[in-house]
């Protein structure tokens, strides 16, 4: 394996003194040490030179008569030049002389080899045991002593090792999802938004997330399509591990563009809601059956969730994110695009769980990704699938509407501004209203009554003089004056629960008509 000029200095100047150096970088590469004789030797490009003694007038022209080559001077002087030509070359001066001295120098060199070609070889075993770009990370993690990422472009996540070293902070996906304080720092960083096409490698500062991190993207023909990410937590990130990630990152996006892309198995289960959604003249019980082949019972409890991601682009996350980040918190569902939002459905008996444990799971997620949600209420079987689509479009749409500061919205907490809204969809509330209802809100308006507000607390008092006296701080003899007058202007004995029922609707329908005025 080739190592660069900076690893090399960075790994020897762990056990030995350094003098001096020459212009050292992160992204050539050399091979293994040969020990010079002389001047007129026949040097190898790409290879390590360790010179014994001499200074820099003595080795200058033959130094600078041989391109690629990383010299390692020995020795306690001063190499003693002040040749800009013979600075520009990669070279270190080593404090050591003695040829025992320059046996062990070449023996620990030797062993730097030796461990990277050892974590090449195990690279190399596992693309041709197609072990996957976990297993590749893991080894990687280890040889460097740092946490790898490799993730979508969009935060989509691929693969990762050694998190378990990461604090808190530092995690960019969480139990509760993605950490969107990280996100947000990061697509606030100017570093991070100018390496959109980069090949080089970037250093994101501390601040962001508590740690540096050595950022690398990957392409797939030509196109930037995902990000390799160090994490500096256990051992400081210098430019000598370019030289490493060079040789993972070429890995890594031959299996990005190799990989044979498995069968989705979400996909016949994403066709059939797709269908049971857009066609409403589909066979029922073949879809029953079909959903029935591939583990969802006739006899479970299903439940739907809708997602409007109207304000995704702010996060720069994808619909493909989105439905990854849902399978892999609860597991029994299925997640797709239809007609611009994100439906999910799932299987609350397989889950085993209720719809505040999925709700649970999911909000943090929902509420930092700036979605709005809308659940529909629990049902056994398929053949109310549709209907809880409808339920949690209603959810979305009503819920969003009436309290548009919440995220997240269920079916069963707008069921009756639904009704309300249906029923006056051709005729306005005040014609379907009770007709003795406007005629005591006519007479109040004339005589600066206060009749509607008392039969209005007494309807909600569940028919009780004494409670509705109470709650409007009148005599109960006042109360009873009042009440006979409103069964009068009502020809009513108000004794019908029908009427009673068909009253307290008006009341709603008379509300939500001021409402929209």
């Amino acid at each position: 394996m080739r190592l660069s000029s900076v690893y090399l200095y960075e790994k020897i100047e762990e056990k030995y003194e350094i003098l001096e150096k020459g212009n050292l970088s992160g992204s050539d590469g050399y091979l293994r040490p040969f020990l010079c004789c002389g001047k007129k030797d026949v040097f190898r490009q790409n290879h390590v030179y360790v010179v014994q003694g001499g200074n820099a007038e003595e080795w200058e022209s033959a130094v600078l008569a041989v391109e690629d080559i990383f010299w390692v001077f020995c020795g306690q002087g001063n190499m003693e030049t002040e040749s800009e030509e013979f600075q520009q070359i990669p070279y270190i001066h080593v404090a050591i002389d003695s040829l025992e001295e320059i046996a062990e120098f070449m023996n620990d060199v030797q062993e730097i080899f030796d461990g990277a070609d050892e974590w090449e070889r195990k690279i190399h075993d596992l693309m041709l045991e197609h072990a996957g770009m976990d297993r590749l990370l893991q080894v990687t993690s280890e040889f460097l002593q740092n946490p790898l990422t490799v993730m979508g472009l969009d935060f989509t996540f691929v693969a990762e090792a050694g998190s378990e070293y990461l604090p808190q902070r530092a995690r960019l996906y969480t139990d509760d999802g993605l950490n969107m304080e990280y996100v947000n720092a990061l697509l606030q960083n100017e570093a991070y938004r100018e390496m959109a096409d980069t090949h080089e490698c970037v250093v994101f500062p501390a601040y962001i997330s508590g740690c540096r991190s050595m950022n690398r993207n990957l392409f797939v023909d030509e196109k930037a399509t995902h990000r390799l990410v160090l994490t500096e937590c256990r051992a400081e990130i210098t430019q000598g591990v370019i030289c490493v990630l060079d040789i993972l990152v070429e890995k890594l996006e031959y299996l990005l563009a190799h990989e044979a892309e498995e069968e989705d198995p979400d996909r016949d289960m994403e066709q059939i809601f797709v269908r049971i959604l857009s066609d409403r003249t589909a066979d029922y019980m073949q879809v029953s059956r079909e959903l029935t082949e591939l583990g969802w019972s006739g006899n479970h409890e299903y439940m739907c969730l809708i997602l409007q991601i109207t304000y995704l682009n702010q996060q720069n996350l994808s619909t493909k994110a989105i439905c990854r980040y849902i399978k892999k918190k609860v597991p029994d569902s299925v997640s797709f695009l239809y007609q611009d939002e994100i439906v999910v459905f799932f299987d609350l008996t397989r889950l085993g769980m209720t719809q505040e444990d999925v709700a649970g799971k999911l909000i943090y997620f929902i509420r930092d990704t700036y979605l709005k949600a809308g659940y529909s209420r629990v049902m056994e079987g398929h053949m109310n699938l549709r209907r809880q689509y409808v339920q949690a479009k209603t959810a979305l749409d009503v819920g969003s509407r009436k309290k548009p500061y919440l995220w997240i919205h269920y079916f069963s907490q707008v069921a009756l501004t639904y009704i309300l809204e249906q029923s006056t969809r051709r005729l306005p509330g005040s014609m379907i209203c009770h007709e003795g209802l406007l005629e005591l809100k006519r007479y109040d308006r004339e005589n600066q009554t206060q009749y509607m507000e008392t039969l209005r607390v007494y309807l909600e008092q569940h028919l009780s003089a004494t409670q509705a006296a109470r709650e409007l701080f009148i005599h109960r003899s006042t109360f009873l004056y009042r009440l006979d007058r409103i069964k009068e202007i009502l020809q009513s004995d108000l004794d019908d629960p029908e009427e009673i029922f068909y009253l307290e609707l008006s009341f709603r329908l008379l509300e939500q008509e001021e409402e929209k005025e």
